[in-house]
């Protein structure tokens, strides 16, 4: 980000954020660290900014540039000291300029500055005088009224919901990915159950990197474990669905090479003597064409594909002595 842009904006008395500045904050995907810098103007906050930032370009130094601007601006820039890491400068503008405010248009712009960021700088070019004093007193009271109500105080409330919020968008973003990846690499039925486990282990890999990527202050894991859990679910709607897959599949290739033991049934061919031996040699001829079948999956040898042919078979057992039918091989592999 090469120049620094307006985040809050403060026109006619009402506070309004720049879907810009969003669409830049949403594509951060580094740990951030936000600096907030708050005093009265031309007390060389913007030049501490870029001393901050590492940078000799950024927040002009000229007095009336954005003279009509009120608000708070935002400068994302690398952190100077911190590999992969993105340093956010939040500069409030205006604080003590008659021209583009009152006291009133202060305390509004320096509240949210303080909730926003990681560290606060308040400057001041000699003594706290009552104007700080009066600003100040914002954080001091909101912490004093959090503590007399035995809540925690209010800063680090805010540390937890801005938590609570952004573990659980990484949780989200770490499940949407296992989901959308296992959908895309899985091709239903797998030749084993195996196949598909490994392929749940990488993915749910990669979803745990995403996760601790873009989590915050989950010390004690507990989003990390929520997502396990999550993935833990769709892993067992993958197995299922293999299942039935491999099923269906299974069943529909076991019709396919039985046409022609079908068709001989429908003929009568078996309706003689010698149909034990003719039944057997048919039936070899349809387990050796269903082994030669491919991706059959995890139920090839499911026992529910021999129920048609033991239907069929019992059609014929007035034709034969029943000691004979006994043991046929009505099962395939």
């Amino acid at each position: 980000m090469m120049d620094p842009i307006c985040l809050v904006e403060n026109q006619n008395s009402q506070l309004t954020v720049n879907p810009t500045a969003l669409e830049i904050l949403d594509k951060i995907s580094q740990p951030v660290v936000v600096v907030a810098i708050a005093g009265l103007y031309r007390t060389g906050k913007s030049y501490l900014m870029k001393c901050l930032a590492g940078q000799n370009h950024g927040f002009p130094l000229d007095s009336t540039v954005w003279s009509e601007t009120k608000g708070i601006w935002m400068w994302c820039v690398p952190h100077p000291s911190k590999p992969s890491h993105t340093l956010v400068l939040l500069d409030t503008e205006g604080l003590g300029d008659v021209e583009k405010g009152d006291p009133k248009n202060d305390s509004w712009i320096f509240a949210p500055a303080m909730l926003l960021k990681s560290m606060f700088v308040y400057n001041s070019m000699s003594t706290i005088n009552h104007q700080a004093l009066e600003q100040l007193q914002y954080l001091a009271k909101a912490c004093v009224d959090a503590i007399n109500s035995g809540a925690v105080p209010c800063l680090e409330t805010a540390v937890i919901t801005l938590a609570e919020r952004e573990n659980s968008a990484a949780m989200q973003k770490a499940a949407d990915h296992y989901s959308e990846q296992m959908a895309q690499r899985v091709s239903f039925p797998t030749d084993t159950l195996q196949e598909l486990l490994d392929l749940h282990t990488a993915c749910e890999k990669e979803a745990i990197v995403i996760c601790m990527e873009h989590s915050f202050k989950d010390d004690k894991c507990e989003f990390q474990q929520k997502l396990m859990d999550i993935m833990e679910k769709m892993k067992e709607n993958f197995l299922l669905k293999n299942e039935e897959e491999s099923l269906k599949y299974c069943q529909a290739q076991l019709t396919q090479v039985s046409e022609p033991l079908m068709e001989g049934i429908s003929k009568g061919t078996f309706s003689v003597s010698e149909a034990y031996i003719l039944y057997s040699e048919e039936i070899n001829k349809v387990e050796h064409s269903y082994d030669l079948v491919l991706k059959k999956g995890v139920k090839v040898r499911n026992k529910k594909i021999g129920e048609d042919q033991q239907l069929v078979l019992r059609v014929f057992v007035g034709t034969f002595e029943k000691s004979k039918m006994i043991g046929l091989p009505v099962y395939v592999k």
